[in-house]
């Protein structure tokens, strides 16, 4: 004989083959929600188990409505099938069961509220809002450094001999004239400073002071978020931080979409996460794949010799996808990760000294098809 289990927003039940209720097992009422979250995860409930189990001493088939695997169920007698004839019966008489389109709807919308702050409390979105706004800050403090130069320029020029950024910021934030700053950094001016006699409205310096301060605040809370990044990396990605560091292994999670999207994708994937324009362009010209995306970033990639570099991305992509299921899945810790990547990558190195004529060609075609591509923008132009 068999039997149907199926269920709704309010629990499980079981049909015989003639729709029949044999057997129900609904959710306590103050924790339908949460039921309903365990099951969309992939969860087997309580209930869902003792319906089971009752029903399977005087069934010899149990075919059930089920977003799991069959190996996730320990009974023989299971079937999955979505939808099954149960399952249809109960849809069509919801009023039989105490079922109302209102109530569902209700309970479904509180469930979608439950996920998204369920979503939202997850430790890596803070993580993927950090890294946004760490390039955000950098954008901004980049324009805004290039206008204060320009600016304080017209004051005292001799402060471009300074060129860390943060270093000329600072000195303007903490010292008010020009003589202060030449007193707080003397090795950085000539002896000489030549002064115009016409001097410069105490009202104008004011203006620039107070905007390398807020240029100066923007900095130092860059500084804090970078601290936060790290902290929050050995946190949830303990192995991805040694291997590739926090600021590269934060923006990799961010690109995902998130640490467990991250460890879904294939090693393939991830060595070219960040390269989507030169993929499409791929396609769609034939011009030559890209080799890497975000993990160029990477000190042993980028500093690779030309002809090693897409060797090396290859086999760290393979080690960033292993670091993140073991962070993910196992949460284990391997303290030896970076000096094993940073073996192989010396051993790449050290096996090919010299490009193939193969890799000599493909950097000639590259060279020729990028000349070819600016000839083509340059004639359209001119059209």
């Amino acid at each position: 004989m068999e039997c149907y289990i199926t269920y709704s927003v309010k629990g499980f039940y079981a049909f015989n083959d003639e729709n029949e209720l044999i057997c129900e097992k609904l959710f306590p009422s103050n924790e339908i929600i949460q039921k309903l979250a365990e099951i969309n995860d992939k969860k087997i409930v309580e209930e869902e188990l003792e319906i089971i189990e009752e029903v399977s001493s005087d069934y010899d088939e149990i075919i059930i409505e089920s977003n799991k695997r069959l190996s996730d169920y320990d009974n023989e007698k299971i079937t999955i099938k979505t939808p099954n004839k149960g399952g249809d019966y109960l849809r069509e008489n919801y009023e039989k069961f105490g079922l109302d389109n209102e109530e569902i709807t209700e309970i479904y919308r509180n469930l979608a509220i439950y996920n998204i702050k369920k979503a939202s409390a997850s430790e890596d979105k803070h993580l993927i809002q950090a890294i946004n706004s760490i390039d955000e800050i950098d954008e901004s403090i980049s324009k805004l450094i290039e206008r204060i130069r320009e600016w304080y320029a017209l004051y005292f020029p001799e402060m471009d001999t300074i060129k860390n950024n943060e270093t000329y910021i600072k000195l303007i934030s903490q010292n008010k004239t020009k003589d202060k700053i030449i007193e707080a950094k003397p090795d950085a001016f000539p002896s000489e400073i030549i002064d115009i006699d016409e001097d410069i409205d105490p009202n104008d310096l004011e203006i620039m002071n107070n905007y390398a301060n807020a240029i100066y605040e923007l900095q130092k809370s860059r500084k804090n978020l970078e601290e936060y990044v790290d902290l929050k990396m050995e946190s949830i990605a303990p192995n991805l931080r040694l291997l590739v560091g926090s600021s590269l292994g934060a923006k990799l999670i961010s690109h995902a979409g998130g640490l467990k999207r991250l460890a879904m994708y294939p090693s393939s994937t991830v060595q070219i996460m960040g390269a989507e324009k030169a993929l499409f362009r791929h396609l769609k010209s034939g011009d030559r794949p890209p080799k890497y995306g975000l993990i160029y970033q990477h000190p042993q990639v980028r500093g690779a010799k030309w002809w090693n570099r897409g060797k090396i991305a290859r086999m760290l992509a393979g080690m960033i996808s292993l670091a993140v299921r073991r962070d993910v899945f196992t949460k284990t810790f391997d303290e030896n990760i970076f000096e094993e990547f940073k073996l192989k990558a010396e051993e790449i190195e050290k096996n090919n000294p010299f490009p193939t004529k193969t890799t000599k060609k493909r950097k000639e075609e590259k060279s020729k098809s990028k000349k070819s591509r600016k000839k083509g923008k340059k004639n359209k132009k001119r059209r």
